[in-house]
């Protein structure tokens, strides 16, 4: 399978076991500097799974990016990374005692891939679109608009912040879309939904949002629910898998981790519950590690 991810290629700087603060200084207990990005953690995940990867994403030109660059590469993914004047985006994330992660970003380079265009997507079996400026969002549009129907992949689409804002413009990728993958608060804002006001809602209201979500025949939702688990609506029936309890380290890629394992699986031709389970165990491992993937720190 040829699996291809489009999106963010930033590097965390996970700063970990954070307390409210005390003081001038206050001593943690780890720092460390990482691989990110919705792109990236989805790409290392699948190419651990098997998968031939590649990644489209935007970095700087400078350590930041040579350094993504060289560990995507010791993973056997190729890296379509254009260098940009902006620096590589950075994320700097505290995790607290619960497990629970926050994240203060600078985009830099990572808003603008596409900027010149996405070449060879016809040789994909699967495109994962993960979160992207509203300006990588239309050009990554145009280029789908250039290829002859029917495509020859599958359209994967997990949107961003930024995209989950303005709604009326993700349209265009969201009807496009044969997968949607969303948590169960971006489903009811998809949706015009405010009164949801929990990120584990019942499978029953995970149904009926993915329900609400469907553009076109043959579109498929995932919903994820935290630690209520996560239900897979294929157009007529859903599909309701419960979470795997363990300790939480860092839930930072716990999302990238559970979407990519589904999409690879269900790709490949596995039965929703058969699916679900592996992306169940992916999400299991990664929120036992600190980083957002396992891919081990950053280095030369």
């Amino acid at each position: 399978m040829q699996f291809t991810t489009i999106g963010a290629a930033i590097v965390d700087i996970v700063v970990s076991r954070v307390r409210p603060m005390s003081g001038a200084k206050q001593d943690v207990e780890h720092i460390g500097l990482y691989a990110g990005g919705g792109a990236v953690n989805a790409a290392l995940n699948v190419a651990a799974r098997g998968a031939r990867t590649s990644v489209y994403a935007c970095v700087g030109r400078d350590l930041e990016g040579g350094l993504l660059r060289d560990l995507l590469q010791r993973h056997g993914i190729r890296a379509a990374m254009p260098d940009h004047v902006l620096p590589t985006g950075k994320a700097v994330v505290m995790v607290d005692d619960s497990g629970a992660a926050r994240a203060y970003a600078q985009r830099g380079a990572s808003a603008w891939v596409g900027e010149h265009g996405f070449p060879d997507l016809r040789q994909a079996d699967v495109v994962y679109v993960t979160g992207l400026s509203l300006e990588s969002q239309s050009w990554l549009q145009a280029a789908l608009a250039d290829l002859s129907a029917p495509w020859p992949f599958r359209l994967v689409v997990t949107p961003g912040a930024r995209q989950l804002s303005d709604p009326a413009a993700l349209h265009g990728l969201w009807d496009q879309a044969d997968l949607l993958c969303v948590n169960a608060r971006e489903a009811a804002k998809l949706c015009g939904d405010e009164s949801l006001n929990t990120d584990a809602p019942s499978p029953e209201v995970a149904r009926s949002l993915a329900q609400r979500l469907i553009h076109r025949p043959g579109q498929a939702v995932l919903v994820t629910l935290g630690s209520g688990g996560a239900l897979f609506y294929d157009g007529a029936d859903g599909h309701f898998h419960p979470a795997r309890m363990v300790p939480a380290v860092s839930t930072i890629g716990a999302g990238d981790a559970f979407a990519s394992a589904f999409v690879h699986a269900w790709a490949d031709g596995a039965a929703p519950q058969a699916a679900l389970a592996a992306a169940t165990d992916s999400a299991a491992r990664i929120i036992q590690v600190i980083p957002a993937n396992q891919a081990g720190p950053l280095r030369a």
